[in-house]
């Protein structure tokens, strides 16, 4: 059966969602998460928080379309047309693969590039690297619906997972990638306006999240859920 939520103000969050987008299986048994749960842990995360920043508003309803259409599919507000979002990870292949041997091993603890992921020498500065990830999921989505659909109210959410992300382990340090992520952009703005055709943009970390980050480009603090 299709999900399809209905939140009438931010106050009945939680209970509209219930258990969907709550948790996600591990990598590895039996309760092994899917792409749906992990796009749908995502989504649930980012609405709250464009909720409760006034960047979205309610009453807000969100469904899974199919592809080639954008991962999801929402109606905010008293906005006409639907608006649709879709979900990607900024990340890198050795990052995953690590994070997937680490589960299938009886270690309970993992030093990074252990099991054949990033920065098994360690990092001065992952926000480099971290907003390299981002920009690299950006220029990932180029010709897709999400970007080409002749439809104003299009969202892009990157979720930062990687060895990267892992390092950077406080505010102070994800305020300082965020920088970094800024000024990576700058230059070449006009070429990612280009490339994401007016798609807004958010990244969602541990910490904060970036709204319209080729816009206005405001850092919200994320509440706790």
């Amino acid at each position: 059966m299709a999900i399809r939520i209905h939140v009438a103000d931010i106050s009945t969050f939680g209970e509209a969602f219930g258990t969907v987008g709550l948790h996600v299986g591990s990598r590895t048994d039996s309760d092994r998460r899917t792409q749906d749960d992990k796009e749908w842990w995502v989504v649930r995360r980012f609405l709250n928080a464009a909720l409760l920043a006034n960047v979205l508003s309610t009453p807000l309803a969100i469904w899974k379309e199919q592809p080639p259409m954008p991962d999801f599919g929402a109606e905010f507000g008293d906005a006409l047309s639907p608006a649709f979002i879709e979900i990607t990870e900024a990340t890198h292949p050795d990052d995953q693969r690590e994070m997937t041997e680490f589960e299938r091993s009886d270690k309970s603890v993992m030093l990074l590039g252990e099991f054949g992921g990033r920065f098994s020498g360690g990092a001065s500065e992952p926000g480099y690297v971290w907003a390299s990830d981002i920009v690299d999921a950006i220029k990932r989505k180029a010709g897709k619906s999400i970007y080409s659909m002749d439809v104003d109210n299009r969202h892009l959410v990157i979720n930062p997972n990687s060895n990267a992300s892992i390092l950077i382990a406080d505010e102070e340090d994800e305020r300082r990638a965020f920088t970094i992520l800024a000024q990576a952009i700058e230059p070449q703005m006009t070429e990612y306006i280009g490339i994401t055709s007016r798609c807004a943009i958010h990244v969602l970390g541990k910490h904060f999240v970036c709204f319209d980050l080729l816009g206005s480009s405001r850092l919200i603090a994320r509440a706790a859920m």
